[in-house]
């Protein structure tokens, strides 16, 4: 799910203060975000942090910012070296304030990538948005929804399954936008598809029995939000900051009370982050 949910979602960067928005149709997608935060558990809201790295820096002041988020981690030399399995910096929190039956979950994650051609990132997102259901104009119109013309926008339904447990469905707002030093995708679930009968927010417990595997009642999912800007490094040449920062709700009897999710996250970022990086790699050679 979250690397799903990590590859196809953006909000907007530009050369404003560090983590202002131009003030256009996306600007409430981006208020949600880091402002007015986002429902997710039942009543319960989560903002998002701002960027880490944001437009305007030299080479010096992004060092410095590099510096101090891996503190002791790591070197500087190891933590930016060009190569698939460099170290990242993952933090897995509970969003405050929680919700008791459905809490928060905040996810965040560092790492260098490199791509001469400042295009990979473009490339993956298309790639991943073709796993789920693009809403045509036509979709979008019959429930209201109308995009400006040339909007960097699209809506995408995912639908899967969470560790054999949960199955999930979702409808995605993304929007994006880029300035000469950086990128920003963000992405939230789109209350608009809460009962949606075609492509709900939603999700069912899986039922095994004797091989056979069935779906459980369906219920609504309050869903979340993620982010993701990649900045250029000033040095070195073709080196790109990537800082992914996600909230999700995760309902208690999706596991049981157990959290499942958590455990595994560590594994499912560091795979993400070495495809990244490798797909990312391939597309600066070609």
């Amino acid at each position: 799910m979250l690397a799903h949910l990590v590859a196809t979602l953006v909000v907007v960067s530009g050369h404003t203060p560090a983590h202002r928005a131009p003030h256009d149709s996306r600007d409430m997608l981006y208020t949600a975000l880091f402002d007015s935060g986002l429902h997710v558990g039942l009543d319960a809201m989560a903002k998002l942090p701002p960027p880490t790295m944001p437009d305007g820096l030299d080479g010096k002041e992004q060092r410095a910012v590099i510096a101090a988020l891996i503190g002791d981690d790591y070197t500087y030399e190891n933590f930016i070296r060009r190569s698939a399995v460099a170290p990242h910096k993952l933090s897995v929190q509970d969003a405050v304030p929680p919700h008791p039956e459905a809490p928060a979950r905040r996810v965040d994650a560092w790492f260098i990538a490199h791509d001469d051609t400042f295009t990979g990132w473009l490339a993956s997102a298309i790639k991943d948005s073709r796993k789920g259901k693009l809403l045509t104009k036509e979709d979008l119109a019959a429930r209201g929804i109308r995009l400006a013309d040339g909007t960097r926008e699209t809506f995408v339904h995912m639908t899967l399954d969470l560790l054999g447990r949960v199955h999930l469905q979702a409808t995605l707002r993304a929007v994006w936008a880029r300035t000469g030093e950086s990128v920003v995708i963000a992405v939230v679930v789109d209350p608009r598809f809460q009962e949606d009968p075609v492509f709900p927010n939603q999700w069912q417990s899986i039922i095994k029995n004797g091989g056979e595997r069935k779906l459980g009642p369906a219920h609504q999912w309050s869903g979340g939000g993620f982010y993701m800007k990649i900045t250029k490094l000033a040095e070195p040449a073709g080196a790109l900051f990537v800082e992914q920062h996600l909230i999700f709700a995760e309902p208690v009897d999706w596991f049981d009370g157990a959290n499942l999710l958590r455990s595994k996250l560590p594994l499912v970022v560091q795979d993400r982050v070495r495809s990244i990086r490798r797909q990312w790699a391939k597309g600066s050679r070609k």
